[in-house]
């Protein structure tokens, strides 16, 4: 019941200041576009380059050897 009564309050509060209330809502809007803006530009020209659509030339590398024998690490781990 607390948000709801806070949530009537701050309503109420900038229904008093309209010019408080809609300086809060275009900042508000001005500040997401702009995130919106400058994200867009950095992915399509620093994030999406970096992607390599040519599938012919991608490597896969795979470990196939095992590492140590688990007693030969317990034992190493025993001299330190």
């Amino acid at each position: 019941m607390s948000f709801v009564n806070d949530l009537r309050v701050a309503v109420r509060s900038l229904a008093r200041t309209r010019g408080l209330a809609v300086t809060v809502v275009l900042t508000l809007a001005l500040g997401i576009g702009a995130n919106s803006a400058i994200f867009t530009l950095v992915r399509g020209v620093l994030l999406k380059p970096l992607v390599n659509r040519d599938e012919d030339r991608l490597i896969y590398i795979r470990q196939s050897a095992l590492p140590y024998p688990r007693s030969r690490i317990c034992a190493l781990a025993l001299k330190a």
